[in-house]
């Protein structure tokens, strides 16, 4: 016991200082993290995944619960409005084209039954946010493209939150997969989720500054996302849904007062700044030792599943090409749409639902989680590099072969000065 506490002391701290080093060499901290727990677990043997027994399905659940609230909290709607259009469009065909193309893929390459093989391409088509927006703060990018990846990043999470979750429902039953089944458990799980989560935001948010008043306040927000997720499950819905659509109306309640709801006679409030800093240290906490347990959790023994998922993080980058060049607009430059197809990296939303599933199917789960797992090492290795290379100039010759219907970065350049040109200054 004292030694696995002395672990997990030490995993934090590197966790904090791999986060730091991030600034300087632009490696995301789930790589170190994930090698932690692979040189951990899987090479030498110390400590497997088998050694947290029921503890490690509660940590899953939680870590997903925390993640889940954190996004909703974070995705503001006022910031998508400028890319709706072109970002909407992007995502979703983006989205649907990689499910099909990698469950198919996966059903070809695999000896599992077809429903985990959509589930596996649900859960591969999302972006992470955690990884996406930090490497964007290093880059020099149109606010438009910015726009554009912020909203696909979030918009990602919530379709392959919804599709993965219907589609786990339905191996869990045993039922056979169909587009209405899928349709109705989407919509069962949505509908309630969504319904509850609305009446509990409003509820917590209309309270809150009576519960501020209370002794370790800021705890009861947690131990109420807690309860909306259990209360969604217990009632039919999907609890993972509810603390999404949760998160969402805790961060956006004003905006949502002063938009659709200005005749309510009482006052809403919001979280206050050290609200969220103690949600953010939650889920750096839980991000951390979670993608450690990953790591542990990798079977590098099984080697067609590591090369499965290298595949399938090149098959994400080939798809996204065209996705990219014609769902986006053409004022968008050729070195941007680089860095749209560059940012695609699978993280702790794919990691932790692959850990979730694979924890309840009957049979296929730890092929399931092995090859997600994979793939969120090659993609965020792919999506680092491409991004510095860009950033440096280098990688020219994609814009210039797959995005020639778009704007040279030349042009881009010169419009600014000709416009000074015409109106020069009085």
């Amino acid at each position: 016991m004292t030694a696995a506490i002395i672990f997990i002391g030490i995993v934090l701290f590197l966790g904090q200082v791999f986060s730091s080093l991030f600034e300087k060499t632009r490696l995301p901290d789930v790589l170190p993290l994930m090698l932690l727990g692979m040189i951990m677990g899987p090479v030498t043997g110390l400590v497997g995944p088998e050694d947290f027994g029921r503890a490690g399905e509660i940590f899953t659940t939680l870590a997903l619960i925390v993640v889940l609230f954190q996004s909703g909290i974070e995705l503001k709607i006022l910031s998508l409005r400028g890319a709706m259009g072109q970002g909407f469009l992007l995502t979703t065909i983006t989205f649907s084209i990689l499910t099909i193309v990698l469950a198919w893929v996966t059903k070809i390459t695999l000896p599992i039954p077809s429903i985990y093989a959509w589930i596996i391409g649900a859960i591969l088509a999302d972006n992470s946010t955690a990884i996406v927006m930090p490497l964007l703060d290093k880059l020099k990018i149109a606010e438009p493209t910015r726009a554009i990846l912020f909203l696909e990043a979030n918009l990602t999470g919530v379709y392959s939150i919804v599709i993965a979750l219907a589609l786990w429902g339905i191996a869990d039953t045993g039922g056979h997969l169909s587009a209405k089944k899928v349709g109705l458990e989407i919509l069962q799980s949505f509908g309630i989720g969504v319904l509850l989560s609305v009446f509990a935001g409003f509820f917590w948010m209309r309270i809150l500054n009576r519960v501020r008043y209370l002794e370790n306040a800021v705890s009861l927000t947690f131990a109420f996302v807690l309860l909306v997720y259990g209360l969604s499950e217990l009632s039919g819905g999907d609890g993972a849904i509810a603390t999404l659509v949760f998160g969402a109306v805790v961060g956006n309640m004003r905006l949502i007062r002063r938009l659709w709801l200005k005749k309510l006679s009482f006052n809403v409030l919001t979280l206050n700044h050290g609200e969220k800093t103690f949600f953010e240290e939650v889920e750096f906490i839980f991000k951390t030792l979670f993608f450690v347990y990953m790591g542990m959790s990798m079977r590098i023994g099984q080697i067609h599943l590591v090369f499965l998922g290298l595949l399938f993080a090149l098959i994400k980058l080939l798809v996204r090409t065209p996705c990219v060049n014609w769902c986006v607009s053409k004022s968008i430059t050729r070195s941007d749409c680089s860095v749209i197809l560059a940012m695609c990296p699978n993280g702790l939303v794919s990691a932790v639902l692959a850990a979730m599933i694979a924890q309840r199917l009957p049979e296929g789960g730890d092929v399931l989680k092995d090859v997600i797992y994979s793939v969120i090492l090659f993609s965020v290795i792919f999506s680092s590099l491409m991004s510095f290379r860009i950033e440096k100039g280098g990688l020219r010759w994609i814009g210039e072969s797959f995005f020639m219907r778009h704007k040279h970065d030349k042009e881009a350049l010169a419009l600014p000065a000709q416009a000074d040109t015409e109106n020069p200054p009085a």
